[in-house]
């Protein structure tokens, strides 16, 4: 399947449908508690629009024909996993829509180029890190490392940095 998004015309890769467990979902909202209007940016099959407020939530999916790009609603929370391959242009349009951006990403996405560090920068800073290890141990189908980035408008703060499976879901997983 090649899917486009309609603002920049480029392909999502088929490798850039990667599904989020429900638990690794569930985790990232609860530890965020998002208040106000949220927007989960490509929905799949609901893994995060599912634990967001009921009473007040949106989605886009480009395979029901709600594109992020075409969204314009200010929002106050975006929380997803985007498609990998253009995920600095999710960064740029949540950063354009939302006070608070949340995106589970392999964490090299974040740090591999200055021009996304000074994106983030301008915008505010990173608010909290939960680093989930490698891919595989939250069925990911890869093994790179796999984090959950909270960016904030204006924040200035200390990042706050969550590392391990087991301080995460006191299982030992």
């Amino acid at each position: 399947m090649n899917i486009q998004t309609t603002l920049w015309e480029k392909p999502v890769l088929p490798a850039d449908i990667v599904y989020t467990p429900t638990y690794v979902s569930e985790h990232i909202v609860r530890w965020l508690n998002p208040k106000g209007k949220c927007l989960d940016p490509c929905k799949g099959y609901g893994a995060f629009y599912n634990y967001l407020p009921e009473d007040n939530r949106d989605y886009c999916e480009i395979r029901e024909g709600k594109d992020f790009f075409m969204y314009n609603e200010k929002v106050d929370w975006i929380i997803g996993n985007p498609p990998y391959s253009i995920f600095e242009d999710f960064l740029r349009k949540g950063f354009e829509l939302a006070d608070n951006v949340s995106y589970l990403v392999p964490t090299n996405k974040i740090f591999q180029r200055q021009i996304i560090m000074d994106m983030i920068n301008k915008y505010g800073g990173i608010k909290s890190i939960i680093i989930y290890g490698s891919g595989q141990l939250i069925d990911f189908p890869f093994g790179f490392s796999v984090g959950n980035f909270h960016f904030e408008k204006g924040f200035k703060g200390e990042t706050k940095v969550l590392m391990g499976m087991k301080s995460i879901f006191g299982d030992g997983r």
